[in-house]
């Protein structure tokens, strides 16, 4: 089984640059953990004024918080693939001008983590702040061992903001035509975003 590293890239879509009102504290979406009950029902999220010029809308929604930010047609299409670990937080897209253009999308927030990378075979640091985490990586190496044979798409122990899909996945977003995201094989992986 092969696995991606899994990023939402667009060069065109509207940026959004913050959750909405009343949410859990930032740092707590990149933590893998329940926030269903403190989310905001109703949540809104915006289009930055800081990107006039993004206006597109994608299955998998640009921001600047690094979430994982889902259509409706993103979030079916992930819930027929059985995803034991995945929790919504449901919002509506709003354009620069506060009408609704995205009434349908939601953060998925992967729930746990899985004990997935090599730290023998990998290259990296160990981020400076959350002593826990990696920071910065260098070369992933994998341990598929590892890894539950149920985990499809999942955080990482080591390094919760990187997100790791496997290639059955991977293959049903392309034949979905899923847009705004981009993979980089997991193995090997130089920690950049081209």
């Amino acid at each position: 089984m092969n696995f991606f590293v899994f990023k939402i890239r667009s060069i065109e879509g509207g940026y959004i640059d913050e959750y909405p009102r009343n949410s859990p504290t930032d740092w707590k979406f990149d933590e893998g953990i329940c926030l269903a009950k403190s989310f905001p029902m109703g949540g809104e999220v915006s289009f930055s004024d800081n990107h006039p010029d993004s206006r597109n809308l994608y299955d998998f929604q640009p921001n600047l918080m690094r979430a994982q930010l889902v259509s409706g047609r993103a979030r079916k299409l992930i819930e027929s693939l059985g995803l034991t670990n995945a929790e919504w937080l449901p919002v509506v897209v709003k354009d620069h001008q506060g009408n609704v253009v995205g009434p349908d999308y939601a953060f998925l927030n992967l729930l746990g983590a899985e004990d997935a990378i090599d730290l023998e075979r990998s290259v990296y640091k160990m981020d400076p702040l959350e002593e826990d985490q990696i920071g910065r990586i260098k070369k992933l190496a994998l341990k598929p061992a590892s890894i539950s044979p149920e985990a499809k798409m999942f955080r990482c122990t080591m390094e919760r903001r990187l997100i790791i899909i496997r290639e059955d996945v991977h293959a049903a977003f392309v034949e979905a035509g899923l847009t705004g995201f981009k993979v980089y094989n997991a193995e090997g992986w130089n920690g950049l975003e081209l």
